[in-house]
């Protein structure tokens, strides 16, 4: 049974709720794990093991990087292929993504092991950091395949429609790394190298539980042969940049926030912002849900040239994104310190500066689910120079315009605005960008 072809015919309603809510769910998930992880190596080993753990991030965030840069380019021609009922070169698309992808991945652990020591000393290790983060570093280099192909087969299985076995595949990796992080860093005390096994394992039954619909003809993706295509693989990292780009932006606006921070309020600034980071990663999380979840139905609908559903949905979800905002903005005003006090507990300086900075940068969370699903969106249309226009504005650019001038304004108050002040001017932009592209199709339309 094709069960892509309702994509194109049932309600958008309907498909909305069936393809956001898995997806948000399995995002829900890896949130979870990651405070977990965090909990139970601070707890079990002390802060130099999260200070090992977090020199060697970085290295983690590369690989990401081009996991969801290869899986987004790939997936969104791949979703209008099948649109455009070129069902046998989907396949034949997805294989090429999957094949350089793992090729990628394998040069990138070898090149790691084999310079392994100037690469750790390159992320700021120290003598004394040096073997755990050495330690961590080759076990993620090990299974860095299956961290990278594990989410181009899960959202290849979201493209084939469905999304409840795409959403399993992510959730029972997630699990899994919680329940072995629990048995090798808690019960056996294995330390940095039972974290990182611990994810490896994990990650490595959700890869093959990915892996194995594709060897199944019937289904509309599957591995198949295909040539070498240099200007589809580009296409692929065409796509994805924007995407990647997101990765990087984060990463980028957490080093400017740490510099600034440890400048202006010292340690405890810095502290806050760790906490505020694993507090509204949930939220995240919760959007990046919906729009990542929703964009084969807008790629489909965009192959079939159905502009109609197209603008549909996104109205749809640009309602939900905006009540989701109201909703987490609130409840972060009226439950942010119960969840503040789960990290610390007996620090009441460090508490009460949390929970007044909580609700300033939980502000940022009314507007920016529509900044996120705009970035989806142009993806799942491959228009990936818009895309990364407004991943580059709302977290590099006015992250530094803000960072930059608003302190000198508002003083403390204007670092923790500064997010919101970003995701405000970006959103101007993106609703333009939203009425042109709108309109756009619709003329296309008649």
């Amino acid at each position: 049974m094709d069960h892509t072809l309702e994509l194109g015919t049932a309600r958008i309603g309907k498909l909305f709720l069936k393809y956001s809510i898995p997806s948000v769910i399995a995002m829900l998930f890896f949130s979870i794990y990651i405070v977990m992880d965090g909990i139970f190596v601070g707890q079990a080993v002390g802060p130099s093991a999260l200070a090992a753990i977090n020199i060697a991030m970085p290295f983690f965030s590369i690989a990401m990087a081009i996991s969801i840069m290869v899986s987004a380019g790939a997936n969104t021609i791949v979703a209008i292929e099948i649109g455009q009922g070129k069902t046998e070169e989907a396949s034949k698309t997805f294989s090429l993504a999957f094949y350089t992808l793992m090729a990628l991945s394998i040069t990138v652990s070898v090149i790691t092991i084999i310079f392994l020591e100037p690469i750790c000393r390159a992320l700021g290790a120290t003598d004394d950091l040096m073997p755990m983060v050495k330690e961590y570093l080759v076990i993620l280099c090990i299974f860095v395949p299956v961290f990278t192909g594990g989410g181009l087969l899960a959202n290849g299985i979201r493209n084939m429609g469905k999304p409840n076995y795409s959403m399993f595949c992510n959730v029972i990796g997630s699990v899994l790394n919680i329940f072995f992080d629990y048995v090798f860093v808690i019960v056996w005390g294995m330390g940095v190298f039972g974290a990182a096994l611990a994810s490896g394992l994990a990650f490595m039954v959700s890869f093959f539980v990915a892996f194995f619909p594709y060897f199944k003809k019937s289904n509309i993706l599957h591995f198949t042969r295909c040539q070498i295509d240099f200007k589809k693989i580009g296409r692929f990292f065409y796509n994805g940049s924007s995407e990647a780009l997101t990765e990087v932006a984060v990463a980028f606006s957490t080093y400017l926030f740490n510099i600034v921070l440890l400048a202006k309020m010292g340690e405890v600034g810095v502290s806050a912002f760790s906490i505020i980071s694993y507090v509204t990663s949930l939220v995240v999380a919760l959007l990046l849900g919906i729009a990542t979840g929703i964009a084969p139905i807008t790629g489909y609908n965009y192959g079939a040239k159905n502009s109609d559903r197209i603008i549909e949905l996104n109205r749809l979800a640009f309602k939900v994104m905006l009540m989701i905002g109201i909703v987490c903005t609130g409840g972060l005003f009226l439950f942010g310190k119960p969840l503040i006090l789960l990290f610390a507990p007996n620090d009441p300086e460090l508490i009460e500066m949390t929970v007044w900075a909580t609700k300033l940068y939980g502000l940022a969370f009314l507007i920016n689910g529509i900044n996120i699903l705009g970035s989806a969106y142009f993806t799942a249309l491959e228009d990936a120079k818009t895309s990364a226009l407004i991943s580059f504005l709302r977290g590099m650019a006015f992250i530094i315009v803000g960072i930059v001038f608003l302190p000198s304004i508002l003083g403390d108050a204007g670092i923790w605005l500064t997010v919101f002040f970003s995701e405000a001017v970006t959103l101007i932009y993106t609703l333009y960008l939203f009425r042109r592209s709108f309109k756009k199709l619709q003329t296309e339309e008649s």
